[in-house]
Formats: C-alpha cells, sequence, structure tokens
C-alpha cells in the first residue's frame, strides 16, 4: 500500500543485571535505543512507569508542549505537539528526537513489560 506507516513497536527484557533493555522495531539508530535505555534507568518499576505514563500524559493535556519530565539519567521533553526530544542528562548518548505518539507507545508498552515482569 503506498504512503502506509509501519507504527514503530518497543519491548523490553532484563538482562542479567535487572535493567530493561529496550528493543525497537522496525530497528532504529543505536542512539535512540541508547536515549530510552538510559530515560528507563530512572523508571525501575511498573509503579514509577505507570506515575511518569500518567504525568506525561496530564501535562501532554495541559500544555500541549513545551514541557520536560526528566528521570535521574534523561529528560523527555516535548517540543512541539509531536516531537519529544531526550535530552542526555550524563553523557550516554547524543539528545536526539523521537515522535510523540511513537514516544507515548513506547511509554505504554514499558509500563505493560514492567507490570508483567512484577506479577
Amino acid at each position: 500500500m503506498a504512503g502506509s506507516v509501519v507504527r514503530a513497536v518497543w519491548t523490553f527484557t532484563l538482562d542479567e543485571d535487572e535493567d530493561w533493555v529496550p528493543s525497537r522495531e522496525p530497528s532504529g539508530d543505536e542512539n535512540l535505543r541508547r536515549a530510552v535505555e538510559t530515560l528507563l534507568l530512572g523508571i525501575a518499576s511498573a509503579q514509577a512507569a505507570q506515575t511518569y505514563l500518567a504525568a506525561c500524559c496530564a501535562d501532554s493535556q495541559r500544555w500541549e508542549s513545551d514541557f520536560t519530565l526528566a528521570t535521574a539519567s534523561a529528560a523527555a521533553e516535548r517540543v512541539s505537539p509531536g516531537v519529544v526530544r531526550l535530552i542526555d542528562l550524563h553523557r550516554q548518548f547524543e539528545d536526539c528526537d523521537i515522535a510523540a505518539d511513537e514516544f507515548d507507545a513506547m511509554l505504554q508498552d514499558y509500563a505493560a513489560a514492567a507490570r508483567a515482569a512484577e506479577s
């Protein structure tokens, strides 16, 4: 089908250190994967993931853009209604952009993976 867009799907697995390792299909650039992984280091439980997701949704509805939610390791800044910029706080990756709908879906998928791992 001409002009169709494939939705990126993020999956998450726990490594031997119990850190979440993200994977994206179709695979994207390694810097974006590292950016997501670094952001998630500060969102280590299902409850924290749900809280971060709820805050992100509430801020999106309230302001649409021009707000930032940070973890101890990275920040996510909604620079426009359609774009989230992932900002490095500790020189782990280059700042990069992700589509806002992909970012929101990634957070939902991560929260689901964290809930499943805790049950």
